[in-house]
């Protein structure tokens, strides 16, 4: 025959097994909908951080890569710094900036309070490698901007072709 716990012991064995309880219920969630595979993934928004005007322009030749442009705007109280930028359907991407017709990968843009940056052909833009044979002109992607401090924001990607960009993204009809 067993002897049973001392008393004080009795009671830390029931404070603990209440704690865990306790602990395991705080845990417990309520269960949520399963999301479609087709939902993209939700990603938190940097506050202050907005984007606009996203566009990803598919190359002329297949397998080359493509361009994307956008303008992020800087809405908070600080300087915050662009370290990354991923595009649904790429396999990689890279922010790059073109000087005197030379094109160099960038590895940080930072954006001063109050303030909007643009990245356009020319200029700032971001290289998607490796694109997708889902990516089709007229449809649309996510992008995802991840900061130096490690928070990000995503929007929607609006993709065209080579030719709709140079066009402007004009409608010339179906005589044209």
């Amino acid at each position: 025959m067993t002897s049973p716990l001392p008393s004080h012991r009795t009671a830390a064995v029931s404070i603990a097994l209440a704690l865990g309880a306790l602990t395991l219920a705080g845990c417990k969630q309520e269960a949520k909908p399963q999301a479609e595979a087709t939902d993209a993934p939700a990603v938190e928004a940097k506050p202050g951080t907005t984007v606009s005007e996203a566009r990803l322009v598919l190359p002329a030749v297949k397998g080359s890569p493509g361009a994307a442009y956008f303008a992020v705007a800087n809405g908070s109280s600080g300087t915050i710094a662009i370290a990354a930028v991923s595009i649904d359907g790429a396999a990689k991407a890279e922010m790059h900036q073109t000087v005197g017709g030379s094109m160099t990968p960038v590895e940080r843009i930072d954006i001063a309070p109050g303030t909007a940056i643009a990245f356009e052909p020319g200029a700032l833009h971001v290289m998607a490698y490796d694109l997708a044979d889902k990516l089709k002109a007229g449809s649309t992607t996510e992008m995802t901007i991840t900061f130096a401090d490690g928070d990000k924001v995503s929007a929607p990607v609006k993709i065209e072709s080579r030719g709709e960009a140079a066009m402007g993204g004009m409608d010339h009809g179906d005589g044209h």
